[in-house]
C-alpha cells in the first residue's frame, strides 16, 4: 500500500512533514481507500460498479437516466478500476439537462482526487525530481502529473483555504493552532527546488500538508476530508481540486 512518510516533533508528536513512502499500520487506514470505501456517498451496484444519484438540482429538476466513466481508485491500498454511473437530470419543459458530481471524480481525469492528492504530494515533498520520484505505479505518468500540477497551482490559495475550512470545521471547538502548533512552512528540500511559481508551490504545498497533517490528528480517511474541502470550495464557487480541470474535455481522459 502507498502511504506517506511523516517525520515527527519532538515536542509535540504531531507530524510536521512528509518524506519519502514507507508502510506504517498508524497511517495505511487514512489513505488506503477512496471515497467508495471510506464513505457511504455510493450505491453498489452489481458487478462492482459504483452511483452516485447526488441531489435534486431543484423542484424544477426530474430523473433522467444515467450515464457512466471510469476511474481509477483506491481500494485497500492498491489500484482498482470502477466504473462511476452519475445521475444526469432533465429540466421541465426543457432540453436543458444536467448531472451530479460525485465528490471525487473529477472531469477529464481518470483518477480520483485521493489519487492525484498523493501523486502530486510524492512529487512536491520528494527530495528528488519528478524522474526519481516512485509514486502509485500506473496512475499518471509523469506528463500527467506536470499536467495536473500546472492547472492547480493557480488556485493554491483557494485550495488551502477550502482545506482549512474543512479541518476547523471538523476541529471545532479546538482551535487550528492546536492541530498544528509548530506551523506548516515548506521544508528546505521544498523550497530549494527550481519550481517556476515557487511561492504557489509552496501554498499548494501547505495546503496539502494540512490535509494529511489535519486527517492524521482527526484519524479521519483522506479521502472525507478531501470531498469536504471540495465542496467548501463549491458553496465558494472555486471548485477546489476540480476547478482547475473544468477545461479538460470528457473525451480526453488523463
Amino acid at each position: 500500500p502507498f502511504v506517506p512518510k511523516w517525520p515527527t516533533s519532538s515536542h509535540s508528536g504531531i507530524p510536521v512533514g512528509v518524506s519519502g513512502i514507507f508502510q506504517a499500520s498508524q497511517l495505511q487506514h487514512l489513505v488506503r481507500d477512496s471515497l467508495f470505501e471510506a464513505s457511504g456517498e455510493y450505491r453498489r451496484r452489481v458487478g462492482g460498479e459504483l452511483q452516485f444519484d447526488g441531489e435534486r438540482p431543484g423542484p424544477d429538476w426530474h430523473a433522467h437516466g444515467y450515464f457512466s466513466c471510469q476511474v481509477w481508485m483506491l481500494q485497500d491500498g492498491q489500484p482498482t478500476h470502477r466504473r462511476v454511473w452519475k445521475r444526469r437530470w432533465l429540466r421541465k419543459g426543457t432540453t436543458q439537462t444536467c448531472h451530479s458530481r460525485p465528490p471525487d471524480v473529477l472531469p477529464g481525469v481518470r483518477f480520483c482526487t485521493l489519487v492525484v492528492t498523493l501523486q502530486l504530494w510524492t512529487w512536491i515533498d520528494a527530495d528528488v525530481g519528478l524522474h526519481k520520484v516512485e509514486g502509485l505505479q500506473g496512475c499518471g505518468s509523469r506528463r500527467s502529473m506536470q499536467r495536473w500540477l500546472r492547472r492547480l497551482l493557480p488556485h493554491a490559495m483557494e485550495i488551502q483555504q477550502a482545506v482549512r475550512l474543512a479541518v476547523i470545521n471538523r476541529s471545532e471547538p479546538r482551535p487550528l493552532e492546536r492541530i498544528f502548533p509548530v506551523g506548516l512552512d515548506p521544508p528546505q528540500r521544498v523550497r530549494r527546488k527550481r519550481w517556476r511559481n515557487g511561492w504557489m508551490v509552496a501554498s499548494l504545498w501547505t495546503a496539502l500538508a494540512m490535509l494529511f497533517g489535519s486527517s492524521y490528528n482527526l484519524q479521519l480517511p483522506v479521502a472525507i476530508l478531501l470531498a469536504e474541502a471540495r465542496g467548501r470550495c463549491d458553496r465558494t464557487e472555486s471548485q477546489h481540486v476540480v476547478s482547475a480541470f473544468q477545461d479538460a474535455s470528457p473525451g480526453k481522459r488523463r
